[in-house]
C-alpha cells in the first residue's frame, strides 16, 4: 500500500482553489496539465511509499506519538510558482506559508526519522512547503504574473492525516487511514 503522511485542507478551502484553478486552467493548456482533484488537494509532510499492511500499526503508533509534540498549525496560502524552476516547469504549485515554523520543522523530522525505523522511503531534500495544483507534461507555463493571483486562505489545523494513494488511469484516489490530532502545547510564535 502506498501511504503518506498529510495537511488536508478544509472543504471551504478546497472549493475556492477549485473555482481559482478554473479560471488559470485555460492559460496552461499548451503545458497539458493532468490538475490535482479538489478533494485530493493536500500539503505531503512525508512520502513512505509501498508499505506492507504490516508495518501500518507501528506506522500510526509513531504518528500518533508525533502528533503530541505539535500545536495546531496556521496555514497561510501565498504566490503561484512551478517546481522545479521557470525554465522547466513541471509542478504548478500555491506556496504556503505554515507557523509555527519549528514546531513543523520538527513534525517533519520525526516522519523523516519513522520512514528510516520502518525501510520506507526517506527523502533528504529539504522540506518545501507547496500545494501541487498539477502537474505539467510538458515543461511550459505561461507568464505566472499575468494570471490572477490564488486566494489569501488562512485557517488552522488542528490534525494531520495518514493517507493511502492508489494510482488509476484517471488520477490518485486517496483515502484517509487515520487521523491525528496535534495536541503540542501552542507556543509564544503561534499566538497563543
Amino acid at each position: 500500500m502506498r501511504v503518506f503522511a498529510a495537511l488536508t485542507f478544509p472543504a471551504a478551502a478546497r472549493e475556492r482553489l477549485r473555482r481559482y484553478t478554473a479560471t488559470i486552467a485555460p492559460a496552461f493548456d499548451r503545458a497539458r496539465p493532468s490538475w490535482v482533484a479538489p478533494q485530493n488537494l493536500h500539503l505531503t509532510l512525508h512520502f513512505f511509499g509501498e508499505l506492507d499492511n504490516s508495518a501500518l500499526p507501528e506506522l500510526r503508533s509513531h504518528l500518533g506519538a508525533s502528533a503530541t509534540q505539535c500545536p495546531p498549525l496556521r496555514i497561510a496560502t501565498g504566490r503561484l510558482s512551478v517546481l522545479p524552476s521557470v525554465k522547466s516547469p513541471r509542478v504548478l504549485y500555491i506556496e504556503a506559508d505554515i507557523q509555527p515554523n519549528e514546531q513543523l520543522q520538527r513534525l517533519v523530522r520525526d516522519t523523516r526519522k519513522i520512514a528510516q525505523t520502518l525501510g520506507a522511503e526517506c527523502d533528504l531534500r529539504p522540506w518545501r512547503s507547496h500545494l501541487t495544483l498539477a502537474r505539467l507534461k510538458e515543461p511550459w507555463a505561461p507568464d505566472l504574473r499575468s494570471l490572477p493571483q490564488p486566494p489569501a486562505l488562512e485557517f488552522e489545523l488542528e490534525t494531520f492525516e495518514l493517507m493511502s494513494s492508489s494510482l488509476s488511469s484517471v488520477g490518485a484516489r486517496y483515502t484517509s487511514i487515520e487521523r491525528f490530532v496535534f495536541r503540542g502545547a501552542p507556543t509564544a510564535a503561534s499566538g497563543a
